[in-house]
């Protein structure tokens, strides 16, 4: 993420409404992997905290606990500030911090890390740079819970359907495609629609680079920084809780 790009500058007003259906499944295992965070005198922090669902989940999770929600997206900001503002369970603990994690300013302890749907967005050097900090931060008895998602290798994926949703009288549909793109990296290729009464809006289309990452591999770069990696909750939500080793 050095010299952040903002991939969600045109498809953030979708990714709420399309990100729901894996919240919907996978929440409870989320907030399993939270439970027992040593939240009394640090924050949680959250990365790439997109509109906030992973902040709610956390707030409901870990009662009283503060959160710092790092979001470089103007657009994926503006509906986590949304939601915080809404919310009276939000509003007094969510801090909403406008960078992306390499410049933050973050506290020298964080009592845990959620980092979902985000570790592909930083380069091997800067993922480096993300455990060796985090790491540092995390204070004892802390974890970070991260997920990683297919492909775990550079690999074509066809065309197919991540979603839809219906608002009104309005359905939003979401297609993605990835190529293969280098030797530890692929571009994924996503697609909005919006269905109406009058047709179909003009399609928009994004498109962005993806770092891909095997369990293997981040059990490896996780030993690197005195972390243990260790999957939990089903299979198919990808999630690894990151501890520090015993010494």
């Amino acid at each position: 993420m050095s010299g952040h790009r903002d991939d969600y500058a045109v498809s953030g007003e979708y990714i709420d409404l399309l990100i729901r259906p894996w919240w919907d499944a996978f929440g409870p295992a989320v907030a399993e992997a939270l439970r027992g965070l040593p939240t009394g005198d640090a924050p949680l922090l959250d990365v790439g905290a997109g509109s906030g669902l992973g902040v709610a989940c956390a707030v409901a999770e870990l009662p009283g606990a503060e959160v710092l929600a790092v979001e470089p997206s103007p657009l994926l900001r503006a509906v986590l500030l949304a939601r915080a503002a809404a919310d009276p369970a939000l509003r007094d603990r969510v801090t909403v911090l406008a960078a992306d994690l390499l410049t933050a300013r973050l506290p020298e302890r964080v009592s845990g890390v959620l980092a979902l749907n985000v570790i592909g967005h930083f380069a091997p050097d800067d993922r480096e740079r993300v455990w060796a900090d985090l790491a540092k931060r995390l204070a004892p008895g802390g974890r970070i819970v991260v997920n990683l998602a297919p492909p775990f290798t550079p690999t074509d994926v066809p065309k197919a359907p991540m979603g839809e949703a219906r608002i009104g009288r309005n359905r939003y549909a979401g297609h993605a495609e990835a190529r293969a793109d280098g030797p530890d990296r692929i571009t994924w290729h996503m697609t909005y629609e919006v269905h109406g009464e009058d047709g179909v809006a003009p399609p928009v289309e994004v498109a962005y680079p993806w770092w891909t990452l095997t369990p293997d591999a981040l059990r490896d770069e996780a030993a690197a920084h005195g972390l243990e990696a260790r999957p939990t909750g089903p299979a198919e939500a990808g999630l690894f809780a990151l501890e520090a080793t015993a010494a």
